[in-house]
């Protein structure tokens, strides 16, 4: 009896370990990024993950950019987490001391601005759609609280920083001697995505509305909207993509990425009005869809979730 008291007490002790080093908050020490310059005084910091923040990517699973201009940064995206930030902030310093100007929030998934406040200066704007900033605003415990969950307390508890200057329309501006040009959507990846496009350099900041490596996510999608979006940006011409998550790309990127979704559609669309449930129709777009295995290696374990969401789509569309 006493033998098994011992054991279990071990084992309750071991377990508690277990938790406290599962708890403990990522230090920017942990993340090994380096800034790759993609155009003149244009850079990409790109993560190695192609998974959803975990406790083994310590939740850095997305990629962001930076420009130096004649008056300052402006930066595109600042990751899942306050030490995430700071590791950028940090990286930023390897290529310039000049101060962070700008802050540009793709979307509001959190994954894309919890290190807002660890990047941001005095004076900073942080610019994104009037959606992003409400989706911010309400949700951003949210984030913090579901990334601490998914990386087992890597990410700590990040401060939530919403953006402060909110863009309505697409439109451009002068930042610091750069042109940039602002495309918006109600709805494409996700509410509100902002994509920033560099004219002179030829780059198109896409944030999550283009994939590289990796199936996207449609979660949270809406599949037409995000259509129409890529229509907009493939007219653009652009010869450097950096994408939300993924290598740094081509501009043919923009047009797959429309295509991907555009087949999608169509397989479940047909599916659907063949009276077919969406996991009958799911073998379909698996077969249908091969083709894109190159640029998404993960397609054919990934895309049923794809298939539901759009499904759903479908039929809403269809009354």
């Amino acid at each position: 009896m006493r033998l098994n008291v011992y054991q279990g007490a071990a084992v309750l002790v071991l377990l508690a370990l277990s938790l406290a080093v599962q708890a403990k908050p990522a230090t920017v020490d942990d993340y090994e990024m380096s800034a790759q310059e993609i155009a003149p005084n244009v850079y990409a910091v790109l993560t190695p993950s192609r998974d959803f923040p975990s406790a083994e990517n310590l939740g850095w699973n997305a990629n962001m950019a930076f420009v130096v201009t004649e008056e300052g940064v402006l930066v595109f995206d600042t990751g899942s987490s306050e030490v995430i930030g700071e590791a950028i902030l940090r990286t930023i310093r390897t290529v310039t001391e000049a101060p962070i100007r700008w802050i540009v929030n793709s979307h509001s998934h959190g994954d894309h601005w919890l290190g807002n406040a660890a990047v941001a200066e005095d004076g900073t704007e942080i610019l994104a759609s009037a959606r992003t900033r409400e989706l911010i605003e309400n949700d951003g415990l949210e984030w913090v609280r579901r990334f601490n969950d998914m990386t087992e307390g890597a990410t700590g508890d990040s401060r939530v920083l919403p953006p402060n200057v909110t863009v309505s329309d697409n439109s451009a501006r002068d930042f610091g001697g750069v042109r940039g040009e602002f495309y918006l959507s109600p709805h494409g990846h996700s509410p509100g995505d902002l994509v920033l496009w560099l004219p002179e350099q030829r780059v198109l900041l896409a944030g999550d509305v283009v994939y590289q490596g990796r199936i996207a996510g449609t979660f949270d999608a809406d599949f037409q909207g995000w259509i129409a979006l890529l229509e907009v940006l493939e007219a653009l011409g652009a010869e450097v993509v950096v994408p939300g998550h993924g290598d740094v790309t081509e501009g043919e990127a923009v047009a797959r990425q429309r295509a991907y979704f555009e087949r999608l559609w169509a397989v479940v669309e047909e599916g659907f009005d063949e009276g077919l449930p969406d996991f009958e129709i799911a073998p379909r777009v698996r077969e249908q869809m091969a083709e894109f295995e190159t640029y998404y290696p993960d397609l054919q374990e990934g895309i049923g979730a794809s298939v539901s969401h759009a499904y759903l789509q479908v039929e809403a569309a269809a009354f």
